[in-house]
């Protein structure tokens, strides 16, 4: 059994926030920063001009006071709560369509005050824009109750024809906002991957850089190595070693450092594939070490093959 309609129907009848889904609206400061200030004094003030229009014409219709202002509130109830409730106003705009109907004059082909009947289309027509396909569908089904109990048979077409009008441009509306909200997001993650290959290029740029600065100066090291023997007159046998030693510690570390700068190269390039030194490289690290001067010993037993 399929249980999507009515876990929508559950969420269209008790959920109390939008799903996740949902376009994100941004702030009203975001849009128009100027207006933010106003928008609160300037909303009270219009739903303090519907609820005093609302309890006249319920008055005029022969309401009591109590109850005319329970239906003036009743039609404003939903417009404060649109906002960031939309689903709550719906709600309450449903329960507004059912009561506020017994009241209305025998001669009146509405049952509905302007007010409250304007304030119904504004409603839904901020709901369906702000839920997906399977809540959209209850909604449009539960507002038509009132339509067809309430609404005299001559006016339900049209205005069932505005409710699928409305749901229509709504579904509309909601898509193409998930689409431009992807294609941000999409946007943004392109950037950011720009963003870090930038920064990895620049970080290569570096290393190639700082790799050129430092082989320079072994170079040195190595050649000044080599040379110093002929260069300097009764140089001792030892120190003549030791400057032979550092010069092959100098060519080896040139030779780590290209081997890191082909890392970093390109993949075109490629990095070189030389095996890493392993134990069959220990004794001509012993003799290196002895011939710079340190006293070592190499205490290792055979391996035997197989």
């Amino acid at each position: 059994m399929n249980r999507q309609p009515i876990a929508a129907a559950r969420r269209a009848v008790w959920q109390t926030v939008l799903g996740a889904d949902a376009p994100v609206e941004r702030p009203l400061a975001n849009r128009w920063p100027r207006l933010a200030p106003y928008a609160a004094p300037v909303g009270l003030l219009a739903a303090l001009a519907i609820f005093l229009i609302t309890l006249t014409v319920e008055s005029e219709w022969g309401l009591p006071l109590p109850v005319a202002v329970l239906f003036a509130a009743m039609t404003v109830a939903p417009l404060l709560a649109l906002p960031r409730r939309p689903l709550l106003a719906w709600r309450l705009t449903v329960l507004a369509l059912l009561i506020c109907t017994f009241n209305a004059p025998a001669d009146r082909s509405w049952p509905w005050t302007p007010p409250l009947a304007l304030g119904s289309v504004a409603v839904v027509a901020v709901v369906v824009a702000r839920v997906d396909r399977p809540v959209l569908a209850w909604v449009v089904l539960i507002t038509t109750v009132p339509v067809l109990s309430s609404v005299h048979p001559a006016n339900r077409a049209p205005v069932l024809l505005l409710l699928g009008a409305l749901a229509i441009v709504g579904d509309l509306i909601r898509r193409n906002r998930l689409s431009r909200r992807a294609l941000a997001a999409q946007t943004e993650l392109s950037e950011r991957e720009q963003e870090r290959r930038a920064v990895l290029e620049e970080r290569t740029r570096i290393a190639r850089e700082l790799h050129d600065v430092v082989a320079h100066h072994m170079s040195l090291i190595a050649v000044q190595a080599e040379t110093a023997p002929y260069r300097l007159t009764d140089v001792p046998t030892p120190a003549a070693e030791e400057f032979v030693a550092i010069a092959a510690s100098a060519r080896d570390a040139l030779t780590d450092m290209r081997r890191l700068l082909g890392v970093l190269r390109s993949e075109a390039t490629g990095a070189p594939t030389a095996p890493q030194p392993d134990l069959t490289g220990l004794d001509a690290m012993v003799d290196a070490a002895r011939r710079a001067g340190l006293p070592v010993t190499l205490d290792a037993e055979p391996v035997a093959d197989g």
